[in-house]
């Protein structure tokens, strides 16, 4: 089972190299304190919003506005900033770049709930279809459809064959990965299987596989226990079967059914909100928080909670005055 994930490069760490360069300013409308000039100031805070929120360079009217800061919320509706967020988030969620536009459902949900200004869990649970459009059609060949047996991209097909895994009794290791991944940014690393190791249910039950798949909170056996089970036939046709195994104590302790109770848990839990703004961060600088941005932080966590957007997690973050100093 894969659980790493691609890191690729953006555009958005060039944010962090302008300021990096410049003098620190009090304010992006104030004199540095220094005695520099304000105009520069608001320049460089304006050049820095810019190629980290929309990843091009600032537009006349933002390098001359008395306060470009004021302007977050306009660029965070932007269609570039859309297509942008949600082809990082696509490379954030996945190990790889897809082979085919379905394997991507990520960005396309995400670009869905950017442009429609919903809350960001529904990219998780919301009632959502992902899946090809009519064999041929070549201009939109994905599309996001309503679906009340949706969850989010979690049940759409491409992305469920992508991530099935190739577990020898049909348990979904790796789809219970990327969901743990997903949704509270949980990163494991793969160890090689020792020679003549057993690796079936079974034998993960012991040292030291267990470590990772039956102790911790985020059990992937326990978790892949709740998720249906993947099959695979001699013409290389897949197909899903409900779980026999029932319900499983995972998480600290709560009782999962299926894959709706356990991505509603994962969500209503508060490392979700943290590791959103931690998203956040890595989006606007290029990399995590540190540990004196903790005010900052707590911003963004708040503002993610009171308005459920990631929108609102990346300006709490872009509008604070530190950013542009």
């Amino acid at each position: 089972m894969r659980v790493t994930r691609a890191k690729l490069g953006l555009v958005t760490a060039l944010g962090a190299l302008v300021v990096a360069a410049a003098s620190a300013a009090t304010s992006p409308g104030a004199a540095n304190a220094d005695g520099g000039d304000p105009t520069e100031a608001r320049e460089r805070c304006a050049t820095r919003l810019s190629i980290a929120l929309l990843g091009e360079s600032a537009a006349p009217a933002l390098m001359t506005s008395a306060d470009p800061q004021g302007q977050v919320d306009a660029m965070l509706g932007d269609a570039k900033f859309q297509e942008r967020f949600a082809r990082f988030v696509n490379s954030q969620f996945n190990d790889d770049p897809g082979q085919k536009p379905g394997d991507d459902a990520v960005y396309y949900l995400a670009k869905y709930v950017l442009q429609n200004n919903k809350p960001w869990r529904d990219l998780f649970i919301g009632a959502y279809d992902v899946d090809y459009q009519t064999p041929g059609n070549t201009a939109t060949p994905v599309m996001v459809k309503d679906d009340p047996n949706g969850l989010g991209y979690f049940r759409s097909e491409p992305w469920l064959v992508r991530y099935a895994g190739n577990e020898q009794a049909g348990y979904k290791l790796n789809t219970a990965y990327h969901m743990l991944n997903n949704t509270l940014g949980l990163q494991l690393i793969a160890s090689t299987n020792a020679p003549g190791a057993d690796v079936s249910a079974t034998g993960r039950q012991a040292a030291p596989c267990n470590g990772c798949h039956y102790d911790p909170w985020y059990a992937l056996d326990k978790v892949a226990r709740t998720l249906t089970r993947v099959k695979y036939d001699k013409q290389g046709m897949t197909t899903f079967t409900p779980s026999t195994d029932g319900p499983q104590q995972i998480l600290g302790g709560v009782t999962v059914h299926d894959d709706k109770e356990l991505i509603t848990t994962l969500v209503n839990n508060v490392a979700f909100d943290f590791n959103v703004c931690r998203m956040s961060f890595q989006y606007l600088y290029g990399r995590g928080e540190n540990k004196c941005e903790g005010t900052v932080f707590d911003k963004c966590m708040q503002a993610f909670k009171t308005a459920g957007t990631v929108q609102a997690a990346l300006g709490a973050v872009a509008k604070d005055p530190s950013y542009c100093q």
